[in-house]
């Protein structure tokens, strides 16, 4: 699938200025070390690629429910959600248990797509001058689509990677 059968072009985050969804500050993490914010759902699925698409389908639905949303106001959420477990699937370790997880969070007028995994695969790393590879898109989209994303490291290795997109107007506040 392309990105552009998925993403007509139009603009629909919540415009700028937006507040960071960074939530690495120490008042912003319980007392488990998870980040804050109403929990929605979470899942742990196995570090396969058919975990994508599970992972886009548990968002699509949870936070369709939770916020009254349709399938066609969930593109960009989708999209962005296959793209980040899509980079964990194949790019990082699972974490010792063959899983990663998928977090979902409500935070002020944001969702919050969090993907733990094992931490980054090992091997040797790429040359500065040496191509990337034909893929590698998933973060420009990241980039262009999200509200705010970011990494965090965790106990053992572990790696969090987030983004979070604004509830649109219409959508239902809990």
């Amino acid at each position: 699938m392309n990105a552009s059968d998925t993403w007509s072009g139009a603009p629909v985050l919540v415009p700028a200025p937006a507040p960071s969804l960074e939530v690495g500050i120490p008042s912003a993490w319980n007392h488990n070390g998870k980040s804050s914010g109403r929990l929605i759902g979470e899942i742990d699925l196995a570090a396969t690629p058919p975990a994508v698409r599970l992972g886009r389908s548990y968002v699509r639905e949870l936070v369709g429910q939770h916020f009254g949303a349709d399938r066609s106001e969930l593109g960009d959420l989708e999209l962005l959600t296959s793209e980040a477990m899509t980079n964990s699937v194949l790019h990082a370790r699972p974490r010792r248990d063959g899983t990663i997880t998928l977090t979902v969070l409500h935070v002020d007028r944001y969702v919050r797509v969090e993907i733990t995994d094992g931490g980054a695969a090992q091997g040797p790393p790429r040359a500065v001058d040496e191509a990337l590879p034909t893929g590698g898109r998933g973060l420009a989209l990241i980039k262009a689509l999200a509200t705010d994303y970011g990494t965090c490291r965790g106990k053992g290795g572990a790696s969090t990677f987030w983004f979070g997109v604004g509830v649109r107007d219409g959508w239902r506040l809990p």
